[in-house]
């Protein structure tokens, strides 16, 4: 593959996807975080998988990563939920390249993914930007200093009503075997993530990318379901071992419908308030 073989509008084709118990306790050991409604009575009448316990399928996917792999990371997702999965389930997942951009040194790829139940009704969609140095492809990789960035550290939190919800995390070697337990990668095998220029395994964005809709599920339960919605930007690298919590405060609240709508702003960050994710969603409040 040459990397003008990705352009926007490239079809990567449909991936077929059986949710299975083994992806929900994985994922349940991995960010050990034991929510009832994965394994006994919920809301919609029986147990539902985590909100997007398929979000692993977007890298399944060939043909739209680029050459030099050194270096690379997530740089932002974003997600709309409509309705909740099941064990059991077969879903129908198709993807397209949408995007293709610069970011300083890096060339990012965005990719849109379709997820469908077998009736083709929209499960979810979403949009994974990931990010490849445009010319370094050796030694180690020069991280950009958090103080730096724009929002990536403590203060300037928006005006609003706090989640009465945190959830305090670190993640440890054992818990990324758990949650990345397909495939050795640079998430869970230093030896790999060396050969990509990390100085130690890095956590993986799907990790600290679940806190953040775990946050959301045990605040707003049945309304992240139906009608959630991400924005999250990766703003710094998270170590393993290395202590962090995600919060949220409600920005906002509008009528939709006949629904009532929430904006939550969210943060993951680091005891130094060094944030590695800022986000921001919607979710209904009521249904």
């Amino acid at each position: 593959m040459t990397t003008t073989d990705v352009h926007p509008g490239k079809d990567l084709g449909t991936i077929e996807l059986r949710i299975t118990d083994e992806m929900v306790q994985h994922y349940v050991k991995g960010l050990d975080e034991p929510n009832p409604w994965y394994t006994a009575a919920s809301p919609f009448g029986g147990p539902v998988a985590p909100v997007i316990v398929y979000q692993q399928v977007d890298t399944e996917f060939k043909g739209w990563y680029l050459e030099n792999l050194f270096g690379n990371l997530w740089r932002r997702q974003e997600w709309e939920i409509h309705a909740p999965v099941r064990v059991g389930q077969v879903l129908r997942c198709s993807a397209r390249v949408a995007d293709r951009y610069r970011r300083r040194d890096r060339d990012v790829v965005a990719q849109e993914m379709w997820v469908r139940d077998e009736a083709g009704n929209v499960i979810a969609r979403s949009v994974h930007h990931q990010s490849f140095l445009a010319e370094q492809r050796g030694g180690e990789v020069a991280l950009r200093d958090p103080a730096s960035k724009e929002g990536a550290r403590e203060g300037g939190d928006p005006a609003g009503e706090p989640l009465s919800l945190e959830l305090r995390k670190t993640f440890t070697p054992e818990m990324c075997n758990e949650f990345f337990y397909r495939s050795r990668n640079y998430h869970n095998d230093k030896t790999a993530s060396k050969e990509l220029g990390f100085a130690d395994t890095v956590i993986g964005g799907r990790m600290t990318l679940s806190c953040v809709s775990e946050l959301l599920t045990r605040h707003f339960g049945r309304g992240f379901y139906l009608g959630g919605r991400l924005d999250v930007k990766f703003t710094n690298v998270l170590w393993p071992n290395e202590p962090f919590v995600t919060r949220g405060i409600i920005t906002g609240r509008r009528s939709e419908g006949g629904q009532t709508h929430a904006d939550v702003t969210v943060y993951c960050e680091k005891t130094d308030g060094t944030k590695i994710i800022v986000a921001t969603a919607s979710t209904l409040e009521s249904s």
